[in-house]
């Protein structure tokens, strides 16, 4: 039980795209509105607020945010395995977790957003420093 079972050839898998950059960006409108029906959106925010709902204890520390992208990497690479296309709209702050989660799902398209509403200021704090809240 529990299992993902491919209902696709291997090589026909879904897209997946990955909207990434600070908070008030734009991340999930711009993933909502490139979706196509029948697609899947992942949001971050939602997946944070289901984690705090049941008290997984994650915050804001680099590692927890490296869990937090894992479990979202998981949830679209098991949806793409199915043929599913997935758009993810998270922060997913450093280098690191990017090269983490190439790893994990190779055809990955990564779509990095810049709004006027981006918070704090991009030219204050270079998006490498993970001072972002998402």
């Amino acid at each position: 039980m529990g299992a993902i079972h491919r209902v696709v050839p291997s090589d026909q898998h879904g897209v997946v795209y990955w909207f990434h950059g600070p908070s008030g960006s734009g991340k999930t409108r711009l993933a909502i509105d490139f979706a196509k029906p029948g697609w899947l959106v992942i949001d971050a925010d939602d997946q944070r607020e289901m984690l705090q709902s049941v008290d997984m204890g994650l915050k804001f520390t680099k590692i927890d945010r490296l869990k937090q992208n894992i479990m979202l990497a998981d949830r679209a690479l098991n949806a793409s395995k199915q043929g599913i296309h997935v758009c993810v709209a998270s922060i997913c702050p450093y280098v690191e977790m990017r090269q983490q989660i190439k790893k994990m799902i190779p055809w990955i398209n990564w779509v990095c957003v810049f709004g006027p509403d981006s918070k704090p200021s991009t030219s204050d704090h270079p998006f490498e420093e993970g001072g972002w809240r998402d």
